[in-house]
């Protein structure tokens, strides 16, 4: 029996939140300034995992839980903080805020 394939975790962003959520990070010049733009990039990098042979978790993003992580942390809402909260979230998917 083959072993599961690891998993990577992306940071996922719903259309709603993409603007609140651009305004709370510290480096919103890291990413497309449009939904549409941020989710393309996304699925393509989505797909070259999975043909890697990695599982992917979308770890959903929101505001006011991930602002509040970050506070608690006392960590700026970067991009090393996003990819940290998305690494805990899929290693403890119950804990996700």
């Amino acid at each position: 029996m083959a072993a599961p394939p690891p998993v990577i975790a992306l940071p996922w962003y719903a259309r709603g939140n993409y603007p609140a959520l651009l305004k709370l990070f510290s480096d919103p010049d890291k990413l497309p300034a449009t939904y549409d733009a941020w989710l393309k990039r996304a699925e393509l990098t989505e797909k070259q995992f999975q043909k890697a042979g990695f599982g992917v978790a979308r770890i959903w993003i929101r505001p006011r839980p991930f602002a509040a992580w970050c506070k608690v942390r006392n960590v700026s809402p970067d991009q090393t903080a996003r990819l940290t909260f998305a690494n805990e979230a899929a290693r403890h998917p119950r804990a996700q805020p």
